[in-house]
């Protein structure tokens, strides 16, 4: 049964109700929030379903945005005014069974004012209110949210498993089932194909956009260091071939770029103090990093082999779209099916291969200077056809200077990383940052920023986090592999 209900108008917030519930949905469970009509269904009552969750639910969440309060019918009225408005009679119920209504202000709106409310809807004006706004601060903002909500709901959040960082040897019980599925497969006479990737050779860097980023460089980077601590250019042709051995079963392997050893500037003199102290990080080893976002494709392969639920795609479409409602969990069971398969060692990028790699020997606030531009990527407001609607496929938009296509925007992706509020006492050789120093491994650090998210949430400096075991419509992963 529901236990948290979300009141909204679609024509005042309904952008925000959705990303709401998809928060509040991960982090309590689908069948804890309801959100009006968009969970009926066909042939259901919807007064009386509307009527049930009202006198069942524990809290209920009302989005009041700017043109709440002055939302008319076709005649002029306002809605409001009408004592059979749903919005009015929902409030109404909720108030008078006196449970927690927590005023949600969306877009800028401000908490209305007893005089310009209905008698019976004035109660509401005496609820403590809270802020949502879009972003940068939306994800901050929506944990508020959620922590509020835990102090009243009866509904314990999923609880976190440790998680191996890709053991070296696959359990025995995961060994059965492989060889299961292989004897199965060899029985019925079948015979599986390994398809190696198309080959998509990184284009040589054009001297100009060279000599931009170089320029940009130099304004915080003294130009007598860059020569020794810029990483080497990733050349044509350095796109690894898979393996021609025999895998354990067909597998569906990403492509993957080659990346050489290096130095670089992570974080920002300038930005949040998450992202603060900017420190020197040596990536002496070179690995290889996938070149595109992991693919509904590909993970769709592992997830039928494996038995696992496919993840939902919104409607957006499979095939190659980024992958997305995968958890930190999922994330990292490919990577180990993979290793397991294939005999190589895949597994998440550390948050520091990750920005690495996504500046591409920059420090300019994106891999191709400090302006967002128009259709570099996908977010709210770069410019591109699926701005702030939808995932775009991989591979829509021009790569970085490494041959990576989407390292800003279109989805957030996961890294090994446990969450550390600031850098103080990061490790400065690339390697993942996990309970040492203060590390909440419930939660995990995520790069890039999404379709959903402004501009400045792209930039390569920015970092975030989600609870490992949340899986959302803007966040997916790529993955890397040693050799």
């Amino acid at each position: 049964m529901s236990k948290i209900f979300i009141s909204y108008r679609r024509d005042d917030s309904a952008d925000y109700a959705g990303r709401l519930y998809d928060r509040l949905a991960s982090h309590f469970g689908r069948d804890h929030v309801f959100m009006d009509i968009d969970q009926i269904e066909p042939g259901e009552v919807f007064e009386q379903v509307i009527k049930d969750k009202l006198a069942a639910v524990q809290v209920a969440v009302v989005l009041i945005g700017g043109r709440w309060l002055d939302i008319a019918d076709a005649s002029g009225q306002r809605r409001l005014d009408f004592s059979d408005d749903w919005m009015r009679l929902e409030i109404t119920t909720l108030l008078e069974r006196n449970i927690r209504v927590i005023p949600v202000l969306v877009g800028g709106a401000a908490m209305p004012k007893l005089e310009q409310l209905p008698e019976c809807l004035a109660p509401l004006t005496r609820r403590q209110a809270l802020e949502v706004t879009s972003h940068p601060r939306f994800h901050a903002d929506a944990d508020k949210l959620i922590k509020a909500l835990e102090k009243i709901v009866d509904v314990l959040s999923p609880e976190l498993p440790k998680i191996p960082e890709i053991p070296e040897k696959p359990g025995f019980l995961r060994f059965l089932v492989i060889a299961s599925v292989i004897g199965i497969v060899l029985i019925a006479g079948g015979y599986l194909i390994v398809m190696p990737p198309q080959l998509i050779p990184i284009q040589p860097v054009d001297p100009v956009v060279e000599q931009t980023a170089e320029a940009a460089r130099t304004e915080t980077y003294p130009a007598q260091e860059l020569v020794a601590k810029q990483p080497q250019q990733a050349i044509p042709g350095s796109i690894v071939q898979p393996d021609t051995e025999q895998p354990k079963a067909a597998v569906i392997e990403p492509e993957m770029v080659r990346i050489p050893s290096g130095k670089f500037l992570m974080g920002s003199v300038d930005g949040s103090d998450d992202e603060k102290p900017q420190h020197e990080v040596t990536i002496a080893y070179a690995f290889e990093i996938s070149q595109y976002e992991v693919t509904f494709a590909e993970y769709d392969h592992f997830a039928k082999v494996t038995n696992r639920t496919l993840p939902d795609d919104r409607g957006w479409g499979r095939e190659n779209r980024p992958v997305i409602n995968v958890s930190f969990d999922d994330a990292q069971a490919y990577a180990q099916w993979l290793s397991q398969q294939t005999g190589k060692k895949y597994r998440l990028p550390t948050e520091a291969e990750w920005e690495y790699v996504a500046r591409a020997g920059t420090q300019t606030a994106y891999w191709w200077g400090d302006d967002i531009g128009k259709n570099n990527a996908v977010c709210d407001g770069c410019g591109s056809a699926w701005d702030n609607r939808q995932t775009a496929p991989v591979g829509s938009f021009k790569p970085n200077l490494f041959g990576l296509f989407d390292t800003a925007g279109n989805v957030w992706e996961w890294t090994q990383d446990c969450w550390h509020s600031n850098y103080d006492n990061a490790p400065k050789d690339g390697s993942a940052w996990l309970e040492k120093d203060g590390g909440d491994c419930g939660v995990r650090v995520v790069r890039g920023g999404s379709w959903v998210d402004f501009p400045q949430i792209l930039r390569s400096a920015f970092r975030y986090r989600f609870n490992s075991v949340g899986a959302y419509i803007f966040l997916g992963f790529r993955i890397s592999r040693d050799f």
